[in-house]
């Protein structure tokens, strides 16, 4: 038996900088991609808090919490923390559309988002897509991957020139058939 060596189980406690790195290397491209889609206009506080009271129902459906912070200031561009709870709530509302749990009515473009009335819009929509008892359930439903089945081929059949008999009623040899077909 050996003495004198510790062996430690559990989470390693120092991450590698260089994955740390990476980690927030790809945070910064994830945030500069969701600015491109960042709505831009004239937005008052009180619009923008009512919508983070209607984004702070949906987060727990989505296994978040309901932290998302009031802004304490007009903005003339959402932050692309914001803006990526609403992209991820536009997709699921999108997809309950498509699977005919939700109305079109129901969906919204990004792009549209310009001012305090569009704004006051979404927040209705996503106060009513939060209360919508059959987008909750499908919501809960795991994700059905779909599973692609390989087409079955039919069985090749192989001939074996010395075995396989010719036709019954043919005095034909095998040779003499493949002249023919030359």
């Amino acid at each position: 038996m050996a003495q004198g060596i510790e062996i430690e189980i559990g989470p390693p406690t120092d991450v590698d900088p260089l994955v740390l790195q990476g980690q927030e290397a790809i945070a910064v491209e994830e945030d500069g991609m969701m600015g491109e889609f960042s709505p831009q206009g004239n937005f008052s506080k009180k619009p923008l808090n009512t919508l983070v009271k209607q984004t702070r129902q949906l987060q727990p459906l989505y296994g978040l919490n309901a932290d998302y912070p009031e802004f304490q200031e007009d903005i003339q561009e959402f932050p692309p923390e914001f803006t990526r709870l609403l992209v991820m709530f536009k997709q699921s509302i999108d997809d309950a559309i498509g699977a005919d749990i939700l109305d079109e009515e129901k969906t919204f473009q990004l792009e549209e988002i310009t001012d305090d009335k569009s704004i006051q819009l979404l927040a209705g929509k996503l106060g009513a897509v939060a209360k919508d008892k059959k987008f909750k359930k499908f919501l809960e439903q795991p994700e059905e991957v779909p599973i692609e089945e390989a087409p079955l081929e039919e069985p090749t059949q192989l001939i074996d020139e010395e075995r396989t008999p010719l036709p019954e009623g043919s005095d034909e040899s095998i040779d003499e058939l493949f002249m023919e077909r030359l």
